[in-house]
């Protein structure tokens, strides 16, 4: 689902001559954003990894 609304927004914004996919393609993100990326994935990787080591505790307590 996230990989198709990303899609449309890729293509509308070439359609209405907003951006390019080359320009898309091309963009690198500074230092800032590289940070506030890292920090999300990071976050999002410790939600995921929380409940499968809650799920880990559960089998090991039966």
């Amino acid at each position: 689902m996230l990989h198709e609304r990303l899609d449309t927004i890729e293509r509308l914004l070439e359609v209405k001559g907003i951006l390019s996919a080359s320009e898309i393609e091309a963009y690198e993100p500074d230092a800032k954003v590289t940070k506030e990326r890292e920090q999300w994935r990071a976050e999002y990787i410790a939600r995921v990894l929380r409940v499968v080591q809650e799920e880990l505790e559960t089998l090991n307590q039966s």
